[in-house]
């Protein structure tokens, strides 16, 4: 396990790396007082949450985005990704919130950050954010004994995917059902210490989490789905969204604007396969011969999502997915459109959960069946919200009656899914998550892939560390996933 380590330090080290996927590693220690302070805790373990929408490797293998320079990981060379910093990081500062809250000696005197049981709540509720974000990139992961080092457990038993999402979602209702109407949390840079909208933040979390068991445990799925739903949900205009706030200072800024800006590294261009979606029919690729989508007016949010070539006011190229990085150096940087200015300011937020991608997964629970609702209605409220979120609301009408996006009853889970991934941009891990749940959009892999099935990821390896400081236990963990090897290309639970 990593010892925890200052945020400049890591920010420090974006400017010499091509991704920052490993966004738990970015911690101060509060803990370096001898009374540390909650609502320090709180922030803290709050910082990683922009990282979790804003990191560009699920970004790559979704499509949405592709490297100018160095395509290394457009072709899934990474293997294996550490997942230490999350435990010793955040997850370890929110376990001490817990701790504090609960232990006789010390609740009175932490009491002053928020009524206790507010504190373990917002603290429940963050760490079932991580876990699940977690083990939707790796599978089985330590759960009940993760964080016992505390207590001397130093080689902690791996939990089934199974095991973590069903405490996930039980931990999420405990935290909804303990708030108390007492003092509301402080340190909170998320909600601002709005306990009511932490209700709404839970029970949409758990209503995600529901649709994501929906192959592979569906009675379970529905019924989740629907009782997250009913106890209330964030708002459906866009009111309610949740960001990370980035700061225009250096140390708490979008990471995309220090490889950008700081940096000097203009990296992130729009994929060919996005670009497709969200052109018209005239478009061509000049680098792959790439169609846009037949009778599709030009997407309202390609404005916002990419910046035009160079020279031109109107004009988007998307880069080909998955070159070598050779072909890649041989197109200029002036012949495609990087990653829109709209998502990279100093400032710009890390949206953690939208209005769009939840009307979607509504859309979605209707067509199954799982709540009343029209399935059509729901996919148009979500384009709307997508385009209002991004201030272009104005082009639905135009967009809407085309043959592709006009909702088609036979096409309709396909629609609604790809719908979802545009709305999701640039969260790219949960679009990653979304893809491998349900296949769409369809998507082929890197022409160039490196890892051995050479098709898209299925999931991330484990830290290299696990194999040689929890050998049993990371053994286990393989053997109970079905996995012959630690890779890229095994199936979590869930990925049925």
């Amino acid at each position: 396990m990593k010892k925890i380590i200052t945020l400049t330090l890591i920010l420090s080290m974006v400017l010499y790396s091509c991704n920052w996927d490993d966004f738990g590693d970015i911690n101060v220690n509060p803990n370096a007082s001898t009374t540390p302070k909650t609502s320090a805790l709180l922030t803290n373990a709050m910082l990683s949450t922009g990282g979790m929408v804003t990191a560009t490797t699920g970004a790559l293998y979704t499509q949405m985005l592709a490297n100018k320079q160095y395509t290394n990981e457009d072709n899934y060379l990474t293997v294996n990704f550490s997942q230490d910093g999350w435990f010793n990081g955040p997850l370890a500062d929110l376990d001490k919130i817990i701790r504090l809250n609960t232990d006789d000696a010390t609740k009175e005197k932490v009491i002053l950050d928020g009524s206790n049981a507010n504190q373990i709540a917002v603290a429940k509720i963050m760490q079932s954010l991580y876990y699940l974000f977690m083990t939707n990139r790796w599978g089985d992961l330590p759960y009940t004994e993760a964080l016992q080092v505390a207590d001397g457990l130093l080689k902690p038993a791996f939990d089934s995917q199974e095991t973590i999402y069903n405490g996930c979602i039980q931990s999420l209702k405990d935290a909804v059902a303990m708030m108390d109407g007492g003092a509301a949390v402080k340190g909170d840079v998320l909600l601002g210490g709005d306990m009511a909208r932490w209700k709404k933040f839970a029970n949409t979390i758990r209503m995600i989490a529901a649709m994501r068991l929906s192959k592979v445990a569906p009675a379970t799925a529905k019924a989740e789905f629907a009782s997250a739903y009913a106890d209330g949900i964030i708002a459906l205009d866009n009111s309610q969204n949740v960001k990370y706030s980035y700061q225009k200072v250096q140390t708490y800024e979008n990471p995309y604007y220090n490889s950008f800006t700081t940096g000097g590294r203009k990296d992130w261009v729009i994929a060919d396969p996005l670009m497709s979606y969200l052109q018209a029919d005239t478009y061509t690729s000049p680098h792959s011969g790439k169609k846009g989508l037949m009778n599709v007016a030009a997407d309202p949010r390609l404005v916002k999502y990419a910046n035009p070539i160079e020279n031109t006011t109107d004009t988007y190229i998307g880069m080909p997915y998955g070159l070598t990085e050779a072909a890649a150096g041989a197109i200029p940087n002036s012949k495609v459109s990087f990653l829109g200015n709209a998502f990279r300011a100093q400032d710009t937020p890390g949206w953690l959960v939208t209005s769009a991608p939840v009307i979607f997964c509504l859309a979605e629970a209707a067509l199954n069946g799982w709540i009343a609702g029209d399935p059509k209605a729901l996919y148009e409220q979500g384009i709307q919200a997508s385009l209002d979120f991004h201030g272009v609301g104005g082009g639905y009408a135009t967009y809407i009656t085309n043959s592709v996006v006009a909702y088609d009853p036979a096409k309709a889970l396909e629609q609604i899914l790809t719908q979802k991934w545009i709305a999701l941009f640039p969260d790219g891990y949960e679009a990653w998550f979304e893809w491998r749940r349900t296949g769409f959009p369809v998507l082929s892999p890197a022409a160039n892939a490196k890892n051995e099935s050479g098709q898209i990821p299925r999931r991330h390896a484990y830290s290299t560390q696990e194999a040689t400081l929890n050998v049993d236990n990371y053994k286990a963990a393989l053997e109970r996933q079905g996995f012959t090897k630690d890779d890229l290309d095994g199936r979590v639970w869930w990925d049925k």
